[in-house]
């Protein structure tokens, strides 16, 4: 079977989840790019998936996605960058006939969110955000109860989210908690409720 060739660019902390998923699908999925504009970053993060795949892969390094693009064979770009750049980063990689996966929140707007599927649609590629907590058990063994029509009809659908960010986690990189690269903590941390409400009760309101 043919492996799928991965590329991965912003290579800031989540990006490390990305690689230990690529590890772990090793026999399915190969990793052959990496991009950031900070290189230090690309170099980092290639040691760390190399040493703790005892394989000596080619991963290319570049700090400029668009000629990453044009010069390696990719079937998969997963963007990691900061939120604001999501919209356009996706749309440049489907244009190019590339299926994304493409880190939570996929956009700071709900026309730029349909903008990017429309995008995927137009292109025949798949568009995939990382909403991680839909393969959580719980949440799948809910999932299939609400399939067997469980519980009825369901009218009203609540989320509370206890959730704390410390001033550490901001200092990490100056766009986190600015609303033109981070979205705010409705878009940084909501979106993963907001996702299961509309995944367990629809996303049409009534």
């Amino acid at each position: 079977m043919k492996k799928l060739k991965f590329a991965i660019i912003g290579c800031g902390r989540i990006s490390y989840k990305h690689v230990e998923a690529l590890r772990a699908n090793y026999e399915e999925a190969v990793l052959v790019a990496l991009c950031d504009i900070v290189k230090e970053k690309t170099e980092k993060l290639k040691s760390e998936y190399i040493e703790k795949l005892k394989k000596d892969e080619k991963v290319s390094l570049y700090t400029d996605y668009k000629k990453m693009l044009e010069s390696e064979d990719i079937d998969v770009v997963t963007i990691a960058t900061e939120s604001g750049y999501h919209f356009e980063i996706a749309n440049y990689c489907m244009d190019n006939k590339k299926h994304v996966i493409c880190e939570k929140p996929m956009a700071l707007s709900s026309k730029d969110a349909q903008e990017m599927i429309d995008s995927s649609e137009r292109n025949n590629v798949k568009l995939c955000v990382s909403h991680q907590n839909r393969f959580n058990k719980p949440i799948q063994q809910l999932r299939e109860a609400l399939e067997v029509n469980r519980f009825g009809k369901l009218i009203n659908g609540t989320a509370r989210i206890l959730w704390n960010r410390n001033m550490d986690y901001y200092k990490q990189a100056p766009w986190r908690g600015t609303w033109k690269l981070d979205g705010g903590t409705l878009m940084n941390q909501c979106i993963h409720n907001i996702d299961l409400l509309q995944w367990m009760m629809g996303s049409e309101v009534e």
